[in-house]
């Protein structure tokens, strides 16, 4: 897919004046298809920049952080499956909420715009080799 087409896929999904939302984006796309947030970012690098490219409006920047290694994401997934009742599968959904709830750490959006969800849980928990990490 050409950046134009991810542009066009934004622009489909705007309201007019109106920055558009990764929500707001992902109602349109469960109806009309097009390329994932993530796709979207990894391409760009943030939605603020894809939505600028794209000519729509945005918003302010966030007050959290813009810049995380990725040692500093794969540390503060660590600290979320550590947080985790026994038992629990440790899901992406359930990181964006924990994420949301602790404003020092980086959005799920941005974790998952650097790292697969299932290599930064790999990473999280000391496994280099794809194998269980050693006691």
């Amino acid at each position: 897919m050409e950046d134009r087409d991810l542009l066009d896929a934004l622009r489909g999904a705007a309201e007019p004046d109106r920055p558009l939302s990764t929500a707001a984006y992902e109602r349109h796309r469960a109806g009309a298809g097009g390329p994932s947030v993530a796709w979207i970012i990894r391409r760009f690098g943030t939605w603020r920049a894809a939505c600028a490219a794209a000519g729509l409006p945005t918003n302010e920047p966030s007050a959290r952080r813009a810049t995380w290694s990725e040692e500093e994401l794969v540390a503060h997934v660590a600290s979320y499956l550590a947080a985790l009742a026994p038992g629990a599968s440790g899901s992406f959904a359930d990181y964006a909420a924990w994420a949301k709830a602790h404003p020092s750490a980086p959005s799920g959006a941005t974790v998952r715009a650097r790292l697969p969800w299932a290599e930064a849980k790999r990473r999280a928990t000391g496994d280099r080799a794809g194998r269980p990490a050693a006691d």
